[in-house]
């Protein structure tokens, strides 16, 4: 099969209806783009496949439908990552939907030959990206450095907003964790930038197309399983630990920062849902995740308070 520039990657599932828009918003973004649009969908049980196969058709789009039984979005992603003959991909999400993104993410790419490209939350952090990306004096940051300012929150992204080269995840075997509904994303995103040879933020602003997007019903209780992310920031730094051990400042925020944010981001997640507080802490201690409620001098205060006011009076905790 011919390799495209660009493959663009959906997960489905019951959206008969929306995924009409999605197509279309698509095609849209495309205009110009030598691109594939590859639809995973994740066991519908109404006429979401149909629809799909009938849309790209009828526009006359290059792409086609891969019917993936019933299954999560990390097995879908897999799935289409597997297929996908795209240099690039990128992942669109019913529920998110960004635009204008497509063509200065590629233009990126192509002129800085990057592994990894995103955008920006602002235009203060999009002036920064230009003076960055057009200043041969200015060299471009490793992915490691994005990766640390993401835990210290200065950079955000979004995977439903980036563009990632399809043959970083195929030579570094990165793909998305099928065992786990939480932390998926933040692992993937992780796994790129720390093995990225070139990551680039492009000086785009995000902009999100709420008119296309599709408004999905609410998701049931989780319950215990959101504490998958926890396993995720684990995986995570296992991962640093092994190829970039030498960065002990980005070990720092994993360990002291980002681990028991995760944990006491799950803590509030199932007290919101009514789960008691004794059933939670003898949870936490059952998997030492008590042990992961460690801070230093450095740490977000915020997230310390949190931290210190669960362990020495959870009574008095409650969930943001």
């Amino acid at each position: 099969m011919q390799a495209s520039e660009l493959s663009v990657l959906i997960p489905a599932k019951n959206i008969e209806e929306g995924i009409l828009r999605v197509i279309t918003f698509a095609a849209e973004q495309l205009k110009g783009i030598d691109a594939e649009i590859i639809i995973v969908d994740m066991g519908s049980s109404d006429k979401t496949v149909l629809q799909a196969v009938t849309q790209l058709k009828g526009l006359g789009l290059h792409g086609f439908v891969i019917q993936n039984g019933n299954s999560d979005v990390p097995s879908a992603l897999n799935t289409a990552v597997q297929k996908a003959c795209g240099k690039y991909l990128t992942f669109f999400f019913a529920r998110r939907l960004y635009e204008g993104l497509l063509h200065p993410y590629l233009e990126t790419a192509k002129r800085t030959n990057a592994d990894f490209v995103f955008g920006c939350s602002s235009k203060e952090e999009a002036r920064v990206a230009e003076l960055r990306n057009v200043s041969s004096a200015v060299h471009h940051p490793d992915g490691a450095f994005f990766a640390e300012s993401i835990l210290r929150h200065r950079t955000k992204i979004d995977i439903a907003a980036i563009m990632v080269r399809r043959d970083l995840l195929l030579s570094n075997q990165i793909s998305f964790d099928e065992n786990y509904q939480f932390g998926y994303a933040e692992e993937f995103l992780f796994d790129c930038l720390l093995n990225a040879g070139t990551a680039v933020q492009a000086a785009t602003v995000l902009k999100r197309s709420k008119s296309n997007e599709i408004e999905l019903p609410k998701n049931a209780p989780v319950g215990f399983s959101v504490f998958r992310r926890v396993e995720a920031v684990l995986r995570i730094i296992s991962t640093v630990e092994y190829a970039n051990s030498q960065n002990g400042e980005l070990l720092r925020l994993l360990k002291k920062d980002a681990l028991p944010r995760a944990v006491m981001d799950s803590v509030d997640v199932v007290m919101h849902e009514g789960m008691s507080q004794q059933r939670i802490n003898a949870y936490l201690r059952s998997l030492d995740y008590d042990r992961l409620l460690t801070i230093d001098r450095h740490t977000d205060p915020n997230l310390k308070r949190r931290v210190i006011l669960w362990k020495t009076m959870p009574w008095l905790y409650r969930p943001k």
